[in-house]
């Protein structure tokens, strides 16, 4: 059978009425639960941003790892001893990497004597020799610029030669593309490969590799090369 509606009413009244005089008798008691919850609310907080700035003070206290630390460490491993391009990666950044000194002292003690032609003969023999050569990019095979472990790896031709190829890597940011013109200096790296792609079919023997100190632009390149009075 269905309650009245009043008396249905009548009982959420007398509900209502008896937690009120529950909360009246125990106020004390509920004041005391209620302040003992919010102090571990607040002292969960506090123990969080503790725990927050503690970490954070020892990520500030940790000595910052900068770029130059790790390309020493790199240059100082044992896999690098074993690799050419790494040898004279590391060469060219003991002496100064990508400063207009050491550029300059590359561009004049690059060996105008030795020919493409003896590099795709015998590159082993000319492994560490300084070497300057004008050319285009024809295509980039890596690159990175975000400031840790920039690095360029690219094709390059010598002039406008396809069959005058080069593989120049060089651990330096650039802006340098895709066939834009530059003018390389490094150090013969001493070590070539099989041509890979469409000119492999027009253009026989190997590509000679070359670690590289810079690639200038046309105008970087002029630049230098009138301050150093030479063609």
């Amino acid at each position: 059978m269905t309650k009245p509606a009043h008396s249905n009413k009548q009982e959420q009244q007398s509900r209502i009425t008896g937690l009120y005089i529950f909360l009246g008798r125990n106020m004390l008691r509920v004041g005391i639960l209620l302040a003992l919850v919010a102090g571990g609310i607040i002292a969960f907080i506090i123990q969080i941003q503790g725990t927050n700035h503690r970490q954070a003070d020892r990520e500030a206290a940790k000595p910052e790892s900068s770029s130059n630390d790790r390309q020493e460490a790199r240059y100082n491993s044992p896999e690098c001893a074993a690799d050419p391009h790494c040898r004279m990666l590391k060469r060219i950044w003991k002496e100064g990497g990508t400063s207009q000194e050491a550029i300059r002292k590359n561009i004049l003690a690059a060996d105008k004597t030795v020919t493409y032609e003896q590099l795709q003969e015998d590159a082993a023999r000319y492994e560490g020799t300084p070497w300057a050569f004008e050319g285009k990019i024809i295509d980039i095979i890596g690159q990175d610029n975000r400031g840790i472990g920039d690095y360029i790896l690219a094709d390059v031709i010598i002039g406008e030669d396809a069959g005058k190829q080069l593989s120049v890597k060089g651990d330096f940011a650039t802006d340098i593309a895709e066939n834009d013109y530059v003018y390389v200096v490094g150090y013969i790296t001493g070590t070539s490969h099989p041509r890979l792609g469409p000119t492999s079919l027009k253009y026989k023997g190997k590509v000679p590799t070359l670690s590289a100190r810079a690639l200038l632009k046309p105008s970087e390149a002029r630049e230098f090369l009138s301050g150093l009075g030479t063609n």
